[in-house]
């Protein structure tokens, strides 16, 4: 969605908000007022008052009067038109000052709430949502905001209970960074962060909260269910520090998960038989020059083809093929559209065998370093290293 459109939404929500002050009406009440007093008053001056000429002079001086400006180039000079001048006074005193107070009670009443995360975020469609905190939070949204650049002016949306000022200091820092404050696993929350429309969500193992271990992560499964129930199309990333909740997240049909404290675990006991195998990690996940492992969309005239064969052609460009991640986008969409490859025969030992294919079918199923006449499957992304093509390099 482009920004001008975002725009609109949000004035969209803000007309909204100003009919459920009934400011509409008051504003018509304005113009009839305007009108009424307007005519009334060329009716009474003309003829008697040269200021008053036509019926725009009128209503010009209907205008003047009932938003007590008071220019003085048009007055009335006769005892009913004075009386009418009286009245449209004591009316533009009330009517006015009542749409002003509640067009900036509205205003005001909006920007407490978005600075507490209070309304109801209108990202555009595509969106990545964060769900918890992290007690780094400024460097992590920073950081994938610096490799995510489209994701500014609004494509970016935070979803914790972490205090207010924190938060506050977030969105100074980074513009356009939309925030709602509620529970992670609040449908209602996830509502306002409009997950039925993101393009991603990532469940970050909550610490908003002094809670144990087992706590933050059966939070993350609830988490993962909760946006699954809204939206079981949206991509989602979990993080968890116990590998035990693995199972859970993947029956609730979360798409990948990060076991972030087994990762630490594993790079602590590779270095006690592998020197140096923590700065090649490093390396490999440290985009600060923009390069790195990434994973690369596979080429269609490369599907069904051999995986030597596209590894020649990343090379020549400079990158390095190490690997395939299979199967990959969101998980049941990938399993229904096997399925309907699978009933597409009448040999009913070869539809049996290729249900249990498709049983077994296993979502980011990450091949490394396979054969060189490895198959390529549809929904494939190129594992490499190098420079993403789609990122320019930093200046």
């Amino acid at each position: 969605m482009s920004p001008s459109l975002l725009a609109r939404e949000r004035w969209r929500a803000f007309w909204v908000r100003l009919k459920a002050e009934n400011i509409p009406r008051l504003g018509m009440l304005f113009i009839a007022c305007v009108l009424v007093a307007g005519v009334a008053e060329y009716e009474i001056e003309t003829g008697r008052n040269e200021a008053f000429r036509t019926l725009g002079d009128g209503l010009w001086w209907a205008v003047v009067t009932l938003t007590t400006t008071g220019y003085g180039d048009k007055f009335p000079i006769t005892t009913p038109g004075r009386l009418m001048a009286t009245v449209a006074m004591l009316l533009g005193m009330g009517v006015v000052a009542t749409v002003t107070a509640k067009i900036a009670s509205v205003m005001v009443e909006q920007r407490i709430k978005e600075a507490r995360g209070l309304s109801a975020a209108t990202p555009p469609s595509g969106h990545l949502v964060i769900l918890g905190w992290k007690p780094d939070m400024p460097d992590f949204v920073k950081e994938v905001l610096d490799l995510n650049p489209e994701l500014g002016g609004g494509r970016l949306t935070l979803v914790n209970v972490a205090d207010e000022i924190q938060n506050a200091a977030l969105r100074q820092r980074f513009s356009g960074l939309l925030y709602v404050r509620g529970d992670v696993t609040d449908p209602v929350a996830l509502q306002r962060a409009n997950v039925s429309r993101a393009g991603k969500v990532i469940i970050l193992a909550d610490q908003a909260v002094h809670r144990t271990d087992e706590e933050t992560d059966a939070r993350t499964v609830m988490a993962n269910l909760a946006v699954k129930s809204l939206a079981p199309e949206v991509y989602t990333c979990a993080e968890v520090l116990d590998k035990k909740y693995l199972e859970h997240l993947q029956l609730g049909h979360c798409d990948e998960v990060v076991l972030s404290r087994q990762y630490s675990r594993s790079l602590l006991v590779g270095a006690t038989m592998a020197s140096g195998v923590t700065h090649v990690i490093h390396d490999l996940l440290d985009f600060g020059d923009r390069k790195g492992l990434f994973t690369e969309p596979v080429p269609a005239s490369f599907v069904g083809g051999t995986f030597g064969a596209l590894a020649g052609h990343f090379k020549q460009q400079g990158q390095l093929l190490v690997g395939l991640l299979e199967n990959t986008g969101q998980s049941m969409e990938i399993k229904r559209e096997a399925l309907r490859e699978a009933q597409k025969t009448i040999n009913v030992a070869t539809l049996v065998e290729n249900l249990h294919r498709v049983k077994a079918l296993q979502p980011n199923r990450s091949v490394l370093a396979p054969a060189d006449d490895h198959r390529i499957g549809p929904h494939t992304l190129a594992v490499l290293i190098g420079q993403p093509r789609t990122v320019a390099p930093a200046p």
